[in-house]
């Protein structure tokens, strides 16, 4: 450890400061995915699902190049304010403008709406995971080993709260004020937000980096692909359970027919209050699983965390297939919520370990790790619709439909362990290597 570690103090003030950052990005993606379709519904009186499908993947396209993000805010600083915090303020402040811009330039016509969010969206999304991207890193310069899970799962657990339950919120606070008022407050907030990290000192970083060397290096270690299958594995399950959970529920409950039941039928407004007290609780499990599980990869180990979370993983998913009333149905919702806070927590701990091997590439290391992530969860909904639609064409039974569903994703999250195996525990133990 050289003498900059030993002199920079972390404080637990700096960990409040990103958490408020990753929740206001949390609650980004929830106004696009929640609250922008029922605006929609209810102030025009239609919407066309295509439209919205069509947009969302738009809205998805600038998280497909994280790792060029990584490397701007990997390659470039600004004097003295470092390589992080210009990216992480600017980025913001130009999503939070352009909120402030679409109260003003919005259309008469449900098409026209669509249009203007899919576009003010797609360059919101990009300041969103720019600041995103050059949070992380920033984490990675400032936060020590032996805070690391405690920390990424703090952090992770607020923006998961601000994508689940944010957009319930929000469209419970639509009642009382106009949603133009909302959209204003948001953009303010990005940009108050991101001011604040001029309050953490930097990591100095003078050195030059060289990129096509660093990527050269990442890419040809063997057991940088380990991680990488890791985190392919650690969200192949996580989006779809998140994603159906809530809808399944509510057919258990019988709020939603199971004839022609889909994620669309989450835009009825008339479900929306038992919706969002599903997605509430799903959302407390999320962040009191990111707590636990970031202290006991802290405190006991990495791959202990692991262990836990994939044991609670498969044993909440198969608890929901029970013959249960709707409150234990609740519970279990929340200790489904509480597996993936823990799982994200445990995996966020390693990968974060394994980028500071990186300290002058660490950002673009991590960004790496996420892409795969992501490339995980869109693997994992195409699978989840393939079987959907062949087991339906046969079986009947909700819960056998949605038992084979849930066990598959279950079995997808087990497989994390192979990868884990073979990787090498001392480059993501800290405590192995006293360092």
């Amino acid at each position: 450890m050289n003498m900059e570690e030993i002199e920079y103090q972390y404080k637990n003030s700096y960990t409040g400061i990103f958490s408020l950052n990753y929740f206001i990005q949390g609650l980004n993606t929830s106004m696009f995915v929640t609250v922008v379709p029922i605006y929609i519904l209810s102030t025009f009186g239609t919407i066309d699902q295509a439209a919205i499908a069509f947009m969302l993947s738009i809205l998805l396209i600038p998280a497909t190049i994280k790792l060029i993000y990584g490397i701007l805010t990997d390659k470039f600083a600004f004097k003295k304010f470092g390589r992080r915090k210009p990216w992480i303020i600017f980025s913001s402040s130009f999503s939070g403008i352009i909120w402030f811009i679409v109260p003003f330039i919005m259309p008469s016509t449900s098409a026209g709406a669509i249009t203007l969010f899919t576009i003010s969206g797609f360059f919101i999304s990009i300041g969103m995971f720019m600041s995103d991207t050059a949070t992380d890193g920033f984490i990675l310069d400032s936060c020590p080993k032996e805070k690391l899970g405690r920390v990424q799962g703090f952090c992770w657990g607020l923006r998961a709260i601000g994508i689940i339950a944010g957009g319930p919120a929000i469209l419970l606070i639509l009642v009382y004020l106009p949603i133009e008022l909302l959209f204003t407050t948001l953009g303010i907030l990005m940009i108050v937000f991101s001011l604040f990290t001029l309050l953490i000192p930097i990591v100095q970083h003078d050195k030059e980096i060289a990129i096509i060397p660093n990527l050269k290096l990442i890419f040809k270690r063997s057991e940088n692909w380990k991680v990488f299958s890791f985190s392919f594995f650690s969200s192949i399950g996580g989006g779809v359970v998140a994603a159906f959970v809530s809808l399944y529920i509510l057919i258990q409950a019988g709020f939603v027919s199971p004839e022609g039941a889909s994620l669309s039928s989450l835009d009825d407004i008339s479900l929306y209050e038992p919706q969002a007290f599903i997605s509430f609780l799903i959302s407390l499990g999320i962040f009191a699983g990111a707590i636990i599980g970031g202290l006991v990869a802290d405190k006991k180990s990495r791959r202990t965390a692991l262990f836990l979370s994939v044991g609670l993983t498969a044993s909440s998913l198969v608890l929901l297939l029970l013959p249960v009333s709707v409150p234990i149905l609740l519970f279990f919702a929340f200790f489904v919520g509480l597996a993936n806070g823990w799982g994200f927590a445990s995996f966020t701990a390693i990968a974060a370990e394994y980028s500071q091997q990186y300290p002058d590439f660490d950002s673009s290391y991590y960004s790496i790790c996420v892409s795969f992530v992501n490339f995980g969860t869109v693997i994992g909904f195409i699978f989840t619709g393939i079987m959907f639609s062949t087991v339906t064409r046969t079986i009947t039974d909700i819960r056998v439909i949605y038992g084979i569903i849930f066990i598959s994703m279950a079995i997808s999250y087990i497989i994390i362990l192979i990868p884990l195996l073979l990787m090498d525990r001392q480059q993501y133990e800290f405590k192995l290597t006293g360092s």
